[in-house]
């Protein structure tokens, strides 16, 4: 095993809490499926996810990660020249703990970034039970951050861009298919240990099947893929270009006509330059 530099920690773990650990961009099953104009969600998740192997150039790596987090989110939809769009609010709070021995033994409590986006439902088609639609997300530098522990520090000191496109298909009376594909883009962070630190696009794509066991309780499975996010400190490369595989699995209870809770088991298959994984999630929706 060969130590690991402590810029490409930083780069990292604030990679993997932008990629996997948000609420923004990791979908969960039938996510896609519009709502009728006039309903608002509140929806609060809880995530937690722990490793103790960092996987770099393909070597293991003794090291400690775990993460809790809590967030909040506000949904409202509504209909504009005939489409219906759904403006949102995301807001992260939690802690990270990282031990990675000879480099970083860290915890901290810290609020995330502000997260603004809103899908755009060009496809809407209940009868046919499918829905398309374009999502850009915009993630802006409001977060707790400090320069000398970027890698524990919820806030990114950046803002960033997400396209993202995204589809729910069903068929017959019980199954639904939904695949998302997005680029996250990134600005500078300006102050990365006192440099200036720039990181490439990062691609992901999820494709999720589910099934209704009754009319109010279903199962799912989800494949997830994410690469890119390769980084530079001062014109420096970090050669820290991520790769991961993800299985999820789920299962979802609508409680009542209001309230729907969803739980899943998440486990990372294969990494590259990044933590492996495992952990769960729990979301509760209510609509008003």
């Amino acid at each position: 095993m060969k130590p690991l530099p402590t810029f490409a920690f930083g780069a990292i773990a604030s990679l993997i809490f932008c990629a996997t650990a948000n609420a923004a961009g990791d979908a969960m099953a039938r996510d896609y499926i519009a709502a009728p104009a006039g309903v608002d969600l509140g929806v609060l998740y809880y995530v937690h996810k722990q490793s103790n192997t960092y996987v770099d150039d393909g070597d293991k790596n003794k090291a400690d990660f775990s993460t809790d987090l809590l967030v909040a989110r506000y949904v409202h939809f509504m209909e504009v020249g005939g489409m219906i769009i759904d403006p949102q609010i995301i807001l992260p709070m939690g802690n990270l703990n990282v031990n990675i021995p000879g480099a970083v033994d860290d915890r901290r409590n810290s609020m995330g970034d502000v997260i603004l986006l809103s899908s755009f439902w060009f496809v809407n088609d209940p009868l046919s039970k499918t829905y398309i639609a374009f999502t850009p997300y915009v993630t802006a530098p409001t977060g707790s951050y400090n320069a000398n522990r970027p890698g524990t520090s919820l806030g990114a000191n950046r803002w960033s861009y997400t396209a993202e496109f995204g589809m729910s298909q069903g068929f017959g009376e019980n199954t639904w298919v939904d695949l998302i594909a997005a680029v996250d883009f990134y600005g500078k962070n300006d102050d990365y240990f006192g440099k200036e630190q720039k990181k490439d696009d990062l691609f992901t794509f999820q494709a999720i099947y589910s099934y209704n066991l009754t009319s109010t309780l279903w199962v799912s499975a989800k494949y997830a893929y994410v690469a890119g996010g390769k980084t530079e400190v001062d014109g420096i490369s970090q050669n820290d270009r991520t790769t991961g595989q993800t299985v999820v699995f789920g299962l979802a209870r609508q409680l009542d006509a209001q309230n729907n809770v969803q739980v899943e088991y998440i486990h990372d298959v294969k990494v590259d330059n990044a933590f492996e994984n495992r952990g769960a999630r729990v979301r509760f929706v209510h609509a008003f």
